[in-house]
């Protein structure tokens, strides 16, 4: 049986394809480009290389299946190591995973849509994209959401001044039981051999339940707490801090997590300045 195939067509839906799985690869990965500009051109650039090698392996006279499979995975690989600059086995490993999950994810929801539009290559195509393009954007609204939230902390006490970056976190629900007052989770590891964590009259046992797990948490009474954003700073007094054992954050991009009544005016009239300019 012969079949005409329109080349020009079959480079356009691959790079469109191609396209749209980098694109859902790289908000999956989360990949921070030093410059978005770059960083799209990079992925057109990529995928329009992995389409025309696909269309130089489809040409190609007597090859098997399994041959082909394999230039073509080879082909993917090396245009996931150039789009997102991977230098690491983990976050190359981590991609090819990502990579991999986005086409079953992608093909999960086209599945859904009736057999005639599955039918129409552009259509699957253009659906590919705009699936895509929509995870990108949410993706990076809902890290444009967490980055407003990120604000510089300083725990000082006594004479010794810790700076970090801090979350203000809507899902902490920590209280002291017996002065009510709201309890900021921070790494113990920050603090420890800095501020004396076992000095009975700032040592507190503040219960906490997540999913699966309940139980005390120590927590620590420090002497001042300034909270900086916007050129703008807040200052509270004796502020309660539970100690957390691991990292709050697997990237270390902060290591507090603040409590969200701190900044509600009802907990500013308890001890903490208004914001002022700094």
């Amino acid at each position: 049986m012969k079949y005409i195939v329109y080349i020009d067509r079959l480079f356009l839906q691959q790079a469109v394809q191609t396209l749209a799985l980098l694109l859902l690869t790289g908000a999956l990965l989360d990949c921070r480009a030093p410059s978005a500009p770059a960083a799209a051109f990079r992925m057109v650039l990529g995928s329009g290389a992995e389409a025309l090698f696909f269309c130089a392996v489809f040409c190609l006279q007597g090859i098997g299946s399994l041959p082909g499979t394999l230039l073509l995975s080879a082909g993917s690989l090396l245009g996931l190591l150039w789009v997102f600059r991977i230098r690491s086995p983990e976050l190359f490993f981590r991609a090819v995973l990502l990579y991999c999950s986005a086409g079953f994810l992608l093909a999960g929801f086209l599945y859904a849509f009736p057999a005639a539009f599955r039918e129409n290559a552009a259509a699957v195509s253009g659906g590919m994209l705009l699936l895509s393009a929509g995870a990108v954007f949410f993706r990076k609204r809902e890290r444009k959401r967490r980055q407003q939230a990120v604000v510089t902390a300083e725990v000082i006490e006594g004479r010794v001044r810790i700076v970090t970056e801090a979350l203000i976190d809507s899902g902490n629900s920590l209280y002291d039981p017996i002065s009510g007052r709201p309890v900021s989770v921070v790494e113990r590891g920050l603090l420890e051999g800095r501020i004396d964590l076992e000095r009975p009259e700032r040592f507190r046992l503040v219960p906490y339940h997540t999913l699966g797990s309940r139980g005390l948490m120590q927590a620590v009474e420090v002497g001042q707490l300034k909270i900086k954003r916007e050129g703008q700073e807040l200052s509270f007094e004796n502020v309660l801090l539970g100690l957390y054992n691991g990292r709050v954050t697997q990237d270390g991009s902060y290591r507090l997590i603040l409590h969200p009544a701190l900044l509600q005016d009802r907990t500013r009239r308890k001890g903490a300045s208004e914001w002022r300019k700094i």
